[in-house]
């Protein structure tokens, strides 16, 4: 009988949101705009579920545009002001992709990406999906 050599890890999936190998996940909790989060290593037996959102914050992009529409109707350069804060607005009402990944011990904290990384947060829940539930059968 041949003996079985140590069988390979390949990585399925590796974007802003982590990486995804058919033995585990590595994922960045408490990642947010301006954060880079922390690194967690988790083995897929420990995953139980993962989840994708999307997060609107309405009310301060609905402030930002009401003070973006006063400052583009001053003078001079409050109008580049006005501007910022209406893409400020945009990209608040836009909505950030959010990925929570739940593990049999806790709830892991939610990793947002920007607005226009939703494919990519589509790409690992995916992938982590397929893996969970390749495991399951």
């Amino acid at each position: 009988m041949a003996a079985l050599g140590p069988q390979t890890e390949r990585i399925l999936v590796e974007n802003e949101f982590g990486t995804i190998t058919n033995r585990r996940v590595i994922y960045y909790r408490a990642k947010g705009w301006f954060s880079g989060g922390s690194r967690e290593d988790i083995p897929l037996q420990h995953v139980t579920s993962v989840r994708l959102g999307i997060v609107r914050s309405d009310f301060l992009g609905t402030l930002f545009v009401l003070v973006s529409l006063a400052l583009l109707g001053a003078e001079g350069d409050a109008i580049v002001l006005g501007v910022l804060c209406f893409a400020v607005a945009f990209l608040l009402l836009w909505g950030s992709p959010t990925v929570v990944v739940n593990t049999a011990g806790r709830d892991l904290k939610a990793a947002k990406g920007l607005p226009w990384q939703r494919q990519s947060a589509d790409a690992f829940v995916e992938a982590l999906r397929q893996q969970l539930f390749d495991k399951a059968a």
